[in-house]
């Protein structure tokens, strides 16, 4: 039987929203390097709020920087593109209902990543854009070694929203999407929904 895997896109996205805080060292910026450095800003001043680090706050914390992160990613866009062509056969409901559980498991899976930010550092490189389409092309410094990550970004009713993460070459969304193609062939898509309402509610953010 199939499963539903973390993978490496997700597994390094999940710190990487927040991590130009300690840099921004910018080579040049337009409207979707500044998008992206405005939601950085935005979740650094919630983890450095004194009041959201007590205890009784960590559930309030997590829901502002949820809002947050997700006001930047495309979620819909996200899910809709791990299924390629297995999208238009599904149902609304179906649809809804995948975006959901995918949406859930990323944000399960990210959130504690964020969390423990311990100031890694981000060079934004390069920008470019294709009509309503940008990629933003940085880097990041552990430290100990260099990790280049891109975002794909779509401008959606004015505002450029994150659709795909690229870590060290390898895609976010082809990454799922070469799991979730995989189940799908093997078992149903029924399965894979069912194997990723599962992993969803598996993952609990620390």
């Amino acid at each position: 039987m199939g499963y539903v895997k973390n993978g490496l896109g997700i597994a390094v996205m999940a710190a990487v929203i927040l991590l130009g805080a300690a840099s921004a060292d910018t080579a040049w910026a337009g409207p979707p390097t500044d998008a992206l450095k405005q939601t950085i800003d935005e979740v650094i001043k919630i983890l450095e709020d004194p009041g959201l680090k007590k205890l009784d706050k960590k559930k309030d914390r997590r829901v502002r920087l949820e809002e947050v992160v997700g006001h930047r990613f495309n979620y819909a866009e996200m899910a809709k593109r791990t299924l390629g062509k297995e999208w238009a056969k599904r149902s609304p409901e179906e649809q809804k209902e995948f975006v959901a559980s995918f949406q859930t498991l990323l944000v399960n899976t990210y959130i504690g990543r964020i969390e423990n930010y311990s100031g890694e550092k981000v060079q934004y490189l390069k920008e470019t854009t294709d009509g309503d389409y940008a990629e933003v092309k940085t880097q990041i410094d552990t430290g100990k070694s260099i990790v280049p990550i891109d975002y794909k970004m779509h401008n959606n009713s004015g505002e450029w929203r994150v659709y795909d993460v690229v870590v060290e070459g390898t895609g976010l969304v082809q990454n799922y999407r070469e799991q979730f193609r995989r189940i799908i062939n093997k078992e149903s898509f029924e399965a894979l929904a069912q194997q990723l309402r599962e992993k969803a509610k598996g993952i609990d953010a620390p």
